[in-house]
């Protein structure tokens, strides 16, 4: 077993998953009744180390970029230790990460967030320091596209920034990521185009939810132009209520108003019920089971993150486990 190749890597990935919470842990931590007797929980699990002393009720946050912190070690790691061609995969994987924090800056320069605030919500990966959004953070928005080291992002970020210092609405350099991140997944696995399409369908939804013309900020494509049509959420579900769509957005046809947040976890939980499959049986060769690996130890993460602020807001065990990703599915 050569050092950096698939079956290493996925090796190692296997003694992660083996330290996840195990059932009586997770029911330990969704019966906290606050966040005292949820730092107690987590005493009881492998995520005592990696929170530390932080104290639950003044340094939640940090609790939160903590874990976070422990998610973008694990991506680090195995991208420094795979031969050429994974870390290939790797990086083109963690494409999608650099953009959503691509997001996160530039959202936080426009509504004029707090550098740490911004910080705080950053998942450093493969050879995206936390020191080079640092550096962004304390640019101009214009000055941030500029520098960025992928030209189609560039390019189309460009182009968003002019109708962004005409408007001052988000909208256009949002709608430019999420261009990015849809085009670059289906290059990471094939799988990923059936999640890209189902986070199409929602984009449409959401702009019809919102009266803005959803042919500006949804990526083109065959699948989604048949859709463009629509007048209504309900219409937009009767068109792509076929399969495997209809695994997720059947149960909402004909049912009048349509929860979008309810949509999007029902998207989330499908591809994560994928992910479980091809980590479990994939064969030491696929590139695949090892992007599974990284979409469940992200999701058991920010599961762990949903935990602590559902207990923080007062939410009851069956309201913070309808909102898991991971652990609900």
């Amino acid at each position: 077993m050569a050092f950096g190749d698939i079956s290493y890597l996925k090796g190692r990935a296997h003694g992660i998953i083996a330290n996840f919470l195990t059932k009586s842990q997770l029911s330990l931590l969704l019966s906290s009744k606050n966040l005292e007797e949820l730092r107690a929980a987590f005493t009881q699990t492998p995520y005592d180390s990696i929170i530390g002393d932080l104290n639950f009720e003044t340094q939640l946050s940090d609790v939160a970029r903590s874990l976070k912190n422990s998610y973008a070690e694990i991506l680090v790691t195995f991208y420094k230790q795979s031969n050429t061609s994974v870390k290939k995969k790797i990086r083109r994987f963690s494409e999608r990460y650099n953009a959503e924090n691509l997001r996160i800056i530039l959202q936080g320069k426009h509504t004029n967030k707090k550098q740490e605030e911004i910080i705080e919500r950053l998942i450093p990966v493969a050879d995206y320091s936390l020191e080079y959004y640092t550096k962004l953070i304390n640019m101009s928005i214009e000055e941030i596209i500029i520098l960025q080291k992928e030209e189609t992002l560039k390019i189309d970020l460009r182009k968003a920034y002019e109708e962004y210092k005409t408007t001052n609405k988000f909208t256009p350099l949002e709608s430019a990521i999420d261009h990015y991140i849809y085009s670059i997944l289906p290059k990471v696995s094939k799988h990923y185009e059936t999640y890209v399409n189902m986070r199409s369908i929602l984009a449409l939804c959401r702009c019809i939810a919102l009266g803005i013309p959803a042919y500006r900020y949804i990526l083109p494509s065959n699948f989604i132009a048949k859709g463009l049509k629509a007048e209504s959420i309900q219409e937009v579900l009767n068109i792509y209520n076929y399969s495997p769509y209809s695994s997720i957005f059947s149960q909402y046809v004909g049912t009048g108003d349509v929860p979008l947040h309810e949509l999007e976890f029902a998207v989330e939980r499908y591809l994560m019920s994928y992910w479980k499959r091809t980590f479990r049986y994939g064969t030491i060769f696929q590139i695949d089971s090892l992007i599974g690996f990284f979409e469940i130890k992200l999701a058991e993460t920010m599961d762990l993150i949903r935990i602590a602020v559902g207990v923080n807001a007062g939410f009851s065990e069956e309201e913070i486990r309808s909102n898991l990703i991971y652990y609900g599915s």
